[in-house]
């Protein structure tokens, strides 16, 4: 295949053309696109890999997300990579576990300088996974796995692709725009919680595997639900954010290693460890139905409800409350009530 690059008119639709054609689509926005195309596409020679890298601009019209999860339908490729602006984002069909095309798209982003370094170090893992055997790796044609085969069920719900997970790395150009401070620290650690979990599915726990697939949905829709509200000034932004500060800070208290994690290793260490993973689970569950009522609500230009208390489904545990106590007096906001 050879490349192409385009002036941008619906730009999914110029990507899905693009593709067509050759494995990498840059548009004309992109400045140094040709060279940019030609470098990635060496990187990918023969491998079944499409590339679609766009301005700021493609966000208008859809997220990274959105865009993966429409040229995996659209495409033939096995995996794909998206970067909308410095904001990455892949899923694949071939690469097991769950969610580890994503993670090494989020770790070239943290440690890249640049979005094209990026691309070159996610291309180059992807090949180097590839090689390796993989028993689910074309079997079926199936969709992208990554975090997108756990919220199947969600996207035929709410008619709306949230799955795959955009990078990790916030900047003032990229995908941290409109995100407050506390909702940027949330993000990143329940991004780096979802790799923490996808690796110990890797190793045969499918509620880790599945919790890690559901942790990295639910950080993509807060970074969502808050580019929204700032692409529309909305006024409502600092409201969510006060009542997400306090949602993800008990969220995060329950994933972390210390509790739903090590109860998920060490079963036999946890008294009613099955009663404990079920409050979890309900509560992830429980965020991540509202995160996206609310970006529905944003998307009608409606006030935005929330409806979810914590305290009922996870804030009954004394070591909970302990963990709450600790991460408040470390960030310098006092006890917690």
């Amino acid at each position: 295949m050879g490349f192409v690059f385009t002036d941008a008119g619906g730009y999914v639709d110029d990507a899905v053309d693009g593709l067509a054609q050759g494995h990498v689509f840059v548009s004309s926005e992109v400045d140094g696109a040709a060279a940019l195309t030609s470098s990635l596409q060496q990187q990918i020679s023969d491998a079944s890999i499409g590339v679609a890298v766009f301005s700021d601009n493609a966000a208008l019209e859809a997220s990274g997300p959105e865009i993966v999860s429409q040229l995996a339908e659209r495409t033939g490729y096995d995996t794909i990579i998206v970067a909308v602006g410095g904001d990455l984002s892949a899923g694949s069909r071939v690469i097991e576990p769950a969610g580890e095309a994503m993670r090494m798209a989020n770790q070239a982003e943290g440690s890249a300088t640049s979005v094209g370094q990026a691309l070159t170090e996610t291309i180059q893992s992807v090949v180097a996974a590839s090689d390796q055997p993989s028993p689910a790796a074309g079997s079926d044609g199936g969709p992208l796995i990554g975090v997108v085969l756990v919220v199947v069920a969600l996207v035929a719900v709410v008619g709306v692709t949230w799955g795959v997970v955009r990078g990790r790395r916030s900047r003032a150009d990229g995908a941290g725009r409109g995100l407050p401070d506390e909702m940027r620290a949330h993000v990143a650690a329940l991004r780096a919680l979802s790799g923490e979990y996808d690796a110990v599915g890797a190793r045969g726990n499918g509620i880790a595997a599945q919790t890690g697939a559901e942790i990295a949905v639910i950080a993509a829709n807060v970074t969502e639900l808050f580019a929204r509200l700032g692409r529309r000034n909305d006024e409502q932004s600092g409201i969510a954010a006060t009542e997400y500060d306090d949602k993800l800070r008990k969220l995060t208290a329950a994933l972390d290693r210390d509790y739903l994690l090590d109860i998920l290793t060490h079963p036999n260490l946890w008294d009613d460890p099955g009663g404990r993973i079920d409050e979890v689970r309900g509560a992830v569950t429980a965020v991540s139905e509202e995160l996206v009522e609310n970006i529905k609500q944003v998307n009608a230009r409606r006030g935005l409800q929330f409806q979810v208390s914590l305290d009922g489904l996870i804030g009954g545990r004394k070591e909970l409350r302990d963990w709450e106590r600790q991460f408040d007096d470390a960030s310098g906001d006092g006890p917690a009530n």
